[in-house]
C-alpha cells in the first residue's frame, strides 16, 4: 500500500479508481506481454506526450527521478530505505540489517515520505483528473 498525496486527492486523482474490484489506483490497464502494468502505463504516457508535442526527453520514468531527487533533498527525517520502498526499488544499501532483519516499512513511514513531496501551487487544479 502506498499513500496518495493530498494534492493529488484534491485534484481528483481518486476518481481514477472507479472500479472497487481492483486494488490499483488506475484499474483496467491491460498487462503487457511481460505481465508489466508499468510498461503499459509508460506506453500510454508516451503516446499522450507525443500528441501533446512534449519533448522526447520527458519520459514516464522522469517523474520517479524527480520524486527521488526531491525526497533525497527534503529537509525532513526520511530514511533512504523508506524512499526506496516508496519508489518500489530494492534498498540501495545492502547492509546486514536491511537484508536480514528488515521485515517491512510501515504505512506511517511511507506516508511521512509521501508528505515530504512538495508541488507548486499551480501544479494541479481541482478536477484535473
Amino acid at each position: 500500500m502506498i499513500p496518495v498525496h493530498s494534492k493529488l486527492i484534491e485534484a481528483g486523482a481518486l476518481a481514477l479508481k472507479n472500479n472497487t474490484e481492483s486494488d490499483y489506483l488506475i484499474p483496467g490497464l491491460d498487462e503487457s506481454k511481460q505481465k508489466d502494468r508499468g510498461a503499459t502505463l509508460s506506453r500510454a504516457f508516451s503516446q499522450l506526450k507525443t500528441r501533446l508535442g512534449l519533448p522526447a526527453e520527458i519520459t514516464f520514468h522522469s517523474f520517479r527521478h524527480t520524486v527521488s531527487t526531491q525526497l533525497r533533498n527534503a529537509k525532513a527525517d526520511i530514511r533512504e530505505i523508506w524512499i526506496d520502498r516508496f519508489l518500489g526499488h530494492e534498498a540501495t544499501h545492502r547492509s546486514q540489517g536491511t537484508t536480514t532483519y528488515l521485515t517491512g516499512i510501515t504505512t506511517a513511514n511511507l506516508r511521512q515520505t509521501m508528505k515530504a513531496i512538495s508541488y507548486p501551487e499551480t501544479a494541479f487544479k481541482k478536477g484535473t483528473f
